[in-house]
């Protein structure tokens, strides 16, 4: 990303109650997101590159460009992302997505950062992704593990309605407190993310 785009993602977050870190922090984050999405596939399949990311206050680099929604109308290629085998290569990029307390409605908060990440998404169509849910280790096991699926879907859902992804390239799962961050107490409040893992394998 360059610098202006930089400067109007930090901007947009600014706006939408995200302090000055957590932009840098997810700025950071979607450029690695971005890093994933371009890898070259290690099956051979092919990877369409179509578009470069537009932000919100840019204008499109041609007159008649097509709305956001109808650009990344697209699907996973032949690639049956529901099937996935268990040890299929993946680079992950944690966010950390906020949530109504409690519940799986995506906070206002992050509404704004769910949209950056879908345009980095909508680079490459024929790319999975894995979307992971996680807790910390507060609370109940079982309504943890059902929370951290429930939301991973909410943001699967989020993603695809608001911004014509095809849901199908998604694999929401659930991983309550199963896989707490390395280097982190387990009770800290930083283990509750959501981790978009783009397969490569």
């Amino acid at each position: 990303m360059n610098n202006n785009i930089s400067r109007v993602l930090i901007g947009l977050m600014l706006l939408s109650g995200v302090g000055v870190a957590q932009a840098a922090s997810d700025e950071e984050k979607l450029r690695e997101l971005e890093r994933a999405m371009n890898m070259p596939s290690e099956t051979g399949m092919p990877q369409k590159r179509t578009r470069a990311i537009v932000f919100d206050n840019q204008q499109p680099s041609t007159p008649a460009a097509e709305p956001a929604a109808a650009q990344v109308a697209s699907t996973a290629g032949s690639r049956d992302c529901g099937s996935l085998p268990p040890d299929v290569r993946t680079v992950g990029v944690d966010f950390a997505i906020q949530f109504n307390a409690g519940s799986a409605t995506v906070s206002a908060a992050s509404e704004g950062t769910l949209n950056q990440i879908a345009k980095v998404l909508a680079l490459s169509p024929d790319r999975c992704v894995i979307v992971e849910g996680h807790t910390d280790v507060a609370g109940n096991f079982d309504k943890n593990m059902a929370l951290s699926r429930d939301r991973a879907n909410a943001v699967v859902n989020f993603i695809a309605t608001r911004n014509g992804i095809d849901r199908k390239r998604f694999v929401p799962v659930g991983k309550g407190s199963t896989e707490t961050m390395p280097n982190l107490d387990a009770r800290d409040p930083k283990n509750r993310r959501v981790v978009f893992k783009v397969v490569t394998g």
